[in-house]
């Protein structure tokens, strides 16, 4: 398995604006959605503690005790949105990096093709996406090699 130039989330952006832009759309839902439904839980929450507050008639030091009874789930709630839009984001990092890294290959494979020269086979890291294509490339690549050699 070929290793990244450095470690951790920077190995994975190989073009960051690029590949970013790639996964943009699906990041923009979940954060969007994810914002939506922590407004409307967290609304529906602060609403149900003023309706006890005003039904019971609580004073100031009764209201803080309700209170703090439904300041957990919303802290919590607000911890997992957090949790959720971050997990997305680092799996559409990861995700597009198996799509775009074999991309920028292919794009490199094809450059020298143009140009004349002869190309390394492309060879792709364990894990990457696009792998039926990148030996199609190959095989598409060897023909028109032995075809060109053989009519010299």
């Amino acid at each position: 398995m070929v290793k990244g130039r450095r470690g951790g989330l920077g190995s994975m952006l190989v073009e960051p604006y690029v590949q970013v832009r790639l996964g943009l759309m699906i990041v923009m839902l979940n954060l969007i959605f994810s914002v939506l439904i922590a407004c409307v839980f967290g609304f529906y929450i602060w609403d149900m503690f003023r309706a006890m507050e005003t039904y019971f008639q609580l004073n100031q030091a009764e209201s803080l005790v309700t209170w703090s009874k439904f300041a957990w789930p919303l802290a919590a709630g607000g911890a997992l949105v957090a949790v959720f839009i971050g997990l997305t984001f680092f799996i559409t990092i990861k995700y597009t990096h198996k799509i775009y890294g074999p991309l920028i290959s292919i794009h490199r494979f094809l450059d020298v093709i143009l140009e004349g020269g002869k190309p390394e086979p492309l060879k792709l890291r364990n894990n990457d996406e696009l792998g039926s294509l990148v030996q199609k490339l190959n095989q598409v690549y060897e023909k028109l090699s032995v075809s060109s050699a053989g009519k010299k």
